[in-house]
């Protein structure tokens, strides 16, 4: 299954292994992201935005707790 290929019909979850490729199994594309650390009414947030501009005018972004985020690649 291409990374162009979507997973939409019934039985092909069931083809995809266990522990998928996000690019190759998924479809997903990589992409950078810049992280902006702010307060807001007191609190932490971190906004995540693409590095890739046009991506914007999508609502491509992320506003997070940073409680809520962690590194994937450590939490393994």
């Amino acid at each position: 299954m291409g990374a162009t290929e979507m997973l939409d019909a019934p039985g092909e979850w069931d083809e995809v292994r266990s522990d998928p490729d996000p690019e190759d199994d998924l479809g997903y594309e990589p992409l950078e992201w810049d992280l902006i650390r702010t307060e807001q009414m007191g609190e932490d947030q971190w906004v995540f935005l693409p590095e890739d501009g046009d991506l914007l005018e999508e609502d491509a972004f992320i506003v997070a707790n940073p409680n809520a985020v962690c590194d994937l690649a450590t939490k393994l």
